[in-house]
């Protein structure tokens, strides 16, 4: 009798035999999980904008060193500052909007915004954002 010396001398198994059914399982739960909780383009623009206000806060509506018997004026100047971009919400919000593009993977979606000379990239994922910090745009 004429034997197959390939078939009796293989003595290894393939290399994945080892992955059990309750891996691919929760890897499967997993990856649908990470698809319904991949955040929508709404929710990064809201992000983004507010972002955007907390700098524009930040840099622009703060006080500087004055005299004290200005103190009460740049106190009320920081005040209008913060209500004027309070009031301007909906016009940051469209301009993130329309500064952004949205790559959607499924898993996870990467956006990118481009505003002022600056590249910013995003990802969103399980119904957070994580931003890299910016680039420069020549």
């Amino acid at each position: 009798m004429l034997q197959d010396k390939n078939k009796s001398s293989y003595s290894k198994p393939p290399k994945f035999s080892g992955l059990s059914k309750t891996g691919v399982i929760a890897a499967v739960v997993g990856a649908t999980v990470m698809g319904f909780t991949n955040p929508p383009r709404d929710e990064y623009v809201n992000y983004a904008s507010n972002k955007l206000a907390s700098e524009i806060k930040g840099s622009v509506c703060k006080e500087s060193k004055v005299p004290d018997f200005l103190k009460d004026f740049t106190g009320e100047l920081v005040e209008s500052c913060e209500k004027l971009i309070k009031s301007q919400r909906t016009t940051i919000k469209e301009l993130m909007d329309n500064a952004t593009k949205r790559q959607n993977l499924i898993l996870f979606s990467v956006y990118t915004t481009e505003f002022r000379g600056r590249r910013y990239q995003t990802i969103g994922a399980v119904g957070n954002f994580l931003t890299f910090p910016p680039e420069k745009i020549e």
